[in-house]
């Protein structure tokens, strides 16, 4: 354990310093790194972010400069080195395990605590029926869920920053590109969005939260929540004193309106603890800090507020310490389940759930970039984060059907792509549609491509789809034509395997779709 710092004892320089995070992924040169380092020297910052890049060397530099638990801070949703999960979807895909969930809280907080972090950005509790991110629409189901996630990250020694709070409204707009409202009623608000936070509250387990960029109409119709005192205190005025920590100031959800300066101090007065500037160095963001005071932003009582609230936090940290975390067997087996058990399959009424192993189908595997070449595509890291290898697929195929063929379409497929997979499809017994999406912010909805569909509909027209497989966001299938088979699953080449081996019939898929209103078109009585 580390000497922890003394309020009484703070200079006003320290404690404009310690709430702030610095990026350090956002200073990868030396003598940005060294300016960071120099304030931990000077107690002058409360955490450091850490994305992957370099991270082994930054943790290490920076837990041996400083000499005060500062907080060490990832975003990480899903998990780091060996033990990777799908999407957090996938956990909601379980039915809502609870056991699950607990066994993610704590391989995520694991992996995390081996490499120095001691503060992790996770879980997503946002009730939406729209974002890969997000657990699930039930706020019962995602509040148990999050209360299990968080168990296992404390049994693993880390906190956890519940994000992103109060979270969106009905419709979905992605904040890192423009302002977003939840225009729910405040008996809406407590009954959907704030059932995870106050049944984590209710639990003495709501160590922080990220609150979002979202306008709460009914609460704040003028800022968003992250620089909202009245939608904060719907949580400070039930007694909650625990870290806040407002998502990216960067970001275009605030930064259109407010600017990138202004909403560091603004976050302050709202009752928030530690500003994230996120794309400049650590002595703009001080001196973000410094002049926000300066020009009454906030108060120094506002300050002294949120600094005494990072001293708590950082206490939480230094105790953790000293947990010892062992992942067993049990731990490893559930990890190793999740990719089956969050598969669903739906059918037409009456047709066959498998299609016949030595049948002669045609797998059409959708890809973000040329698959022309192997070589060349698995060095480009092709799809989706590292995970969907085209290739590596079209083997798991060949595996379970030795008699079919595989092709790859393009996202974007021109007209001869589009005459090359009509013509070559001509003799086989009936296509099968393998696509895949991943969560990313800065694209909207997520979705198909129009040419992509319109393939589709076109061998549709002649019932020529049996099945497709899709990986990702389930609402992609909303655009899909109407078709026999649709076999869900998550941002995992296990996922393909098993969802392979359901459609020769030699699995049955039990999991669930997590969310409302998917539009699955299934075919009518005879599959037809």
């Amino acid at each position: 354990m580390k000497k922890e710092l003394i309020f009484e004892e703070l200079t006003l320089d320290e404690k404009l310093g310690l709430v702030m995070c610095a990026n350090l992924t956002a200073e990868p040169t030396d003598e940005g790194i060294e300016r960071i380092l120099n304030m931990i020297r000077e107690h002058r910052l409360g955490a450091v972010y850490v994305g992957v890049k370099r991270r082994d060397e930054f943790l290490k530099l920076v837990h041996e400069v400083a000499d005060y638990p500062i907080l060490t801070v990832t975003g990480n949703e899903v998990g780091i080195g060996p033990h990777t999960y799908p999407s957090v979807r996938a956990l909601g895909a379980t039915g809502y395990n609870e056991e699950a969930a607990y066994t993610f809280g704590k391989i995520v907080g694991h992996e995390c605590r081996a490499v120095g972090i001691n503060v992790v950005n996770s879980p997503v509790v946002d009730i939406s029926n729209v974002n890969m991110r997000h657990i699930g629409s039930d706020p019962e189901g995602v509040a148990k869920m999050a209360v299990a996630i968080v168990r296992g990250m404390h049994d693993a020694g880390v906190l956890a920053i519940v994000k992103h709070y109060p979270g969106p409204g009905a419709v979905w707009v992605d904040t890192h590109m423009q302002e977003a409202r939840n225009d729910r009623s405040p008996e809406e608000l407590e009954r959907i969005n704030l059932r995870p936070y106050l049944r984590l509250l209710e639990e003495g387990l709501l160590d922080g939260i990220m609150p979002g960029h979202n306008v709460i109409t009914a609460i704040d119709p003028d800022r968003p929540a992250s620089l909202s005192k009245p939608v904060l205190d719907l949580l400070r005025g039930r007694g909650w004193e625990g870290l806040s920590m407002p998502d990216a100031l960067c970001m275009m959800g605030i930064a259109l309106k407010y600017g990138k300066e202004a909403p560091n101090g603004m976050c302050i007065a709202a009752g928030s603890d530690i500003a994230l500037p996120w794309d400049v160095s650590c002595e703009v963001g001080y001196s973000y800090m410094k002049n926000g005071l300066e020009k009454g932003l906030f108060t120094e009582e506002q300050l002294d507020a949120s600094v005494r609230r990072v001293l708590a936090a950082q206490h939480k940290v230094n105790l953790l310490s000293s947990v010892t975390c062992e992942l067993t067997r049990e731990d490893i087996a559930r990890f190793e389940r999740l990719p089956a058990d969050c598969v669903s399959a739906h059918y037409a009424e009456g047709v066959p759930h498998a299609l016949a192993k030595d049948g002669r189908h045609l797998f059409v595997i959708l890809t973000e970039r040329d698959a022309s070449s192997e070589q060349d595509l698995a060095a480009a890291v092709p799809f989706s984060g590292e995970w969907f290898f085209p290739h590596r697929v079209r083997d798991m195929v060949k595996a379970q059907f030795p008699n079919s063929d595989c092709t790859f379409l393009h996202e974007y497929p021109s007209a001869t792509d589009n005459i090359r997979l009509f013509d070559k499809q001509i003799p086989y017994d009936d296509v099968v549609y393998i696509t895949s999406h991943r969560a990313q912010a800065y694209v909207g909805r997520d979705c198909l491509t129009e040419r992509v569909l319109a393939v589709m509909r076109a061998l549709q027209s002649t019932n020529r789809i049996a099945a497709v497989l899709h990986f990702g966001n389930p609402h992609v299938m909303d655009d899909v034509p109407r078709c026999d088979r649709f076999i869900l699953g998550y941002t995992s080449l296990k996922c393909v395997e098993f969802a392979l081996s359901v459609l020769a019939g030699d699995a049955v898929a039990t999991g669930t779709v997590p969310y409302e209103n998917v539009m699955l078109k299934l075919c009518k009585g005879d599959g037809r």
